[in-house]
C-alpha cells in the first residue's frame, strides 16, 4: 500500500465512518459502549484541530492586513449601498425614489410599459408631442418616461438610468400594489361588499370571497366571462363586464362606462384609507386628518390613469386570481391586465384629446363625487361655490372701494409698508391665478404632465 493510500485511510474522517459502521443491534453492549467513546474522543479532536486551523488563519489575514472584507449583500430595503461615492444623502434619496415609485402606482401607471430599468435609461424625445402618445410604441413610452421624469425627486433625475435609482423606484410600485392587493382583499373587503350590488339584483356576501372557487361562481359573468361555446374557448370581455358600468343595460354605453360604483370606491379606499369610501355617494367621504394618501401626494382632483387603475382593480377584486404580479396576467383567468389598463388609458385620453361630451362629463362626475369641494376638481358643487364666492368676493371689493373713496387723509406708502410688516394679517394679499384645471374652456383635459 502506498504512502497516500495509508494516509487516506488513516484520516479522523475515515475512521469515524469506520467506527459508525460497527454501531450494529448485534454488537454487544461493553462494546457499543466503547465505540461511542472512540467516536466522542475522535470528535473532540476534530473540534480542537478546526479551532486551531482557524487561529491560524486569522493570524495569516492579520498579518497580510490586506484582505478585504466580505461586502454586506445588498438589500431590498438598502439599494442605496449601491450608490456612487459621489452621492449625497443616498439613503435620503432612495427613499423619496421610492415614494415616487408608490405615488407613481396610484395616479399615473398601474403598470410601467417596460422594465422600469429600461425605461429610466431611455433618453426623452424632445420632440415627443402627447397628442400622438398611443400611436406608437415609442410614443408610449415616451408618454410614461415623461410622467416618471416629472415625478422624480429633481436631484434623482440626471442619475436615472443608475441601478439603484430604478431599483428604488420599482420597490415602490411592487410596495403599493401590494398594499392596494391587500387593503381591497382585507381591510377594505367588508365596505365593498356592503356596496355591491348588481343589476340583476344579486347582493355580494363575505363567503364570495373566501376562495378563488367562491369568487368565480359568484362574479365571473359580472366582470365579462363568456363560457366556451363550440366555435370559441371561454374568456373575459370587458365589453361585457358589468362591474365596469353604471346601471349597465348590456349596451356599450359611453355615457356609463367606467361610472361603475365599485371603481370610485376603490379609489376612495386607496387614497383616504381602508374605509375611505364610506358614505362616498351621500356626500359624507371626507378628507381624514391622518396622513393617508390623498394628502401625503396632495391629490385634488382626478387624473386619466387613476380611473383606468380603478376599472382594473375593479376587475381583478371580484376575479378568481390571487394575485396582481408586475407582468399583468391573471393567475387563474389569465386576464392581461396590463392590456386592459393600456386600452382603458388610451380610450380615455384619446376622449379627452378629441373634446369627447363622454369624456369631460366622466371627469366631472368622478370629481364631483370624490372631490366635490376641491378647487383643482371639476365637481358641479366647486363651479357652483366658485361663482358664489366670486360674487360675494366682488361685493367685499365694491363695498372696500367706497370705503377708500371716502376716506379724507389717504395713508401714505411708506406708512402702508410699515404696517404691512408689522401686522399679522399682512399675509391677506391679492392671490396670484387659480390654475386651470384639467379640462380648459375648449373642453379638452390639460396634459397631466403639466399639471
Amino acid at each position: 500500500m502506498s504512502d497516500d493510500s495509508r494516509s487516506r485511510s488513516t484520516t479522523p474522517f475515515t475512521e469515524l465512518l469506520d467506527l459508525t459502521q460497527q454501531l450494529t443491534p448485534h454488537k454487544s453492549p461493553n462494546r457499543t459502549r466503547q465505540i461511542r467513546l472512540d467516536i466522542q474522543s475522535l470528535t473532540n479532536e476534530a473540534v480542537k484541530s478546526h479551532s486551531a486551523l482557524k487561529r491560524k488563519l486569522a493570524d495569516i489575514t492579520n498579518q497580510l492586513g490586506t484582505v478585504r472584507q466580505p461586502r454586506k449583500r445588498r438589500t431590498r430595503g438598502n439599494r442605496a449601498a449601491e450608490a456612487p461615492e459621489d452621492v449625497e444623502n443616498p439613503s435620503t434619496l432612495e427613499d423619496r425614489v421610492r415614494k415616487t415609485g408608490r405615488h407613481f402606482t396610484i395616479e399615473y401607471g398601474l403598470f410601467p410599459i417596460t422594465n422600469v430599468h429600461t425605461l429610466l435609461a431611455i433618453e426623452e424625445d424632445l420632440t415627443f408631442e402627447e397628442d400622438t402618445e398611443f400611436e406608437s410604441e415609442h410614443s408610449r413610452i415616451q408618454g410614461q418616461l415623461w410622467d416618471v421624469i416629472a415625478l422624480l425627486p429633481r436631484d434623482a433625475r440626471p442619475i436615472r438610468d443608475q441601478d439603484w435609482i430604478a431599483s428604488a423606484f420599482a420597490d415602490g410600485i411592487n410596495n403599493k400594489r401590494s398594499t392596494i392587493h391587500s387593503r381591497l382583499r382585507h381591510e377594505s373587503l367588508t365596505l365593498i361588499v356592503a356596496n355591491l350590488t348588481f343589476v340583476d339584483g344579486y347582493t355580494a356576501k363575505i363567503e364570495d370571497f373566501e376562495s378563488s372557487a367562491s369568487r368565480f361562481e359568484a362574479f365571473a359573468k359580472y366582470i365579462g366571462y363568456q363560457p366556451a361555446t363550440a366555435d370559441a374557448a371561454a374568456f373575459y370581455s370587458p365589453l361585457k363586464a358589468e362591474v365596469l358600468f353604471a346601471d349597465h343595460d348590456g349596451t356599450m354605453n359611453v355615457d356609463k362606462i367606467f361610472r361603475g360604483p365599485l371603481l370610485l370606491i376603490i379609489f376612495a379606499c386607496i387614497i383616504r384609507g381602508p374605509l375611505g369610501a364610506k358614505g362616498l355617494f351621500e356626500g359624507k367621504s371626507k378628507l381624514p386628518s391622518a396622513k393617508v394618501t390623498q394628502r401625503i401626494y396632495k391629490i385634488k382632483c382626478t387624473l386619466e390613469p387613476a380611473i383606468a387603475s380603478s376599472a382594473v382593480w375593479a376587475i381583478w377584486v371580484l376575479s378568481a386570481d390571487t394575485q396582481l404580479g408586475s407582468g399583468g396576467e391573471g393567475d387563474e383567468t389569465q386576464i392581461d391586465y396590463k392590456f386592459y389598463y393600456e386600452t382603458f388609458l388610451r380610450q380615455i385620453c384619446e376622449g379627452l384629446r378629441d373634446g369627447a361630451e363622454w369624456a369631460v362629463e366622466l371627469f366631472r362626475y368622478w370629481d364631483d363625487v370624490l372631490f366635490p369641494n376641491v378647487e383643482d376638481s371639476l365637481s358641479q358643487n366647486t363651479s357652483v361655490n366658485r361663482q358664489a364666492l366670486g360674487s360675494d368676493i366682488s361685493a367685499m371689493d365694491e363695498a372696500f372701494v367706497r370705503q377708500r373713496r371716502a376716506a379724507k387723509t389717504p395713508l401714505c406708502r411708506a406708512h402702508h409698508i410699515r404696517l404691512s410688516r408689522s401686522n399679522p394679517m399682512s399675509y391677506l394679499l391679492p392671490l396670484p391665478p387659480a390654475r386651470t384645471h384639467g379640462v380648459n374652456a375648449g373642453g379638452k383635459r390639460a396634459s397631466r404632465r403639466r399639471r
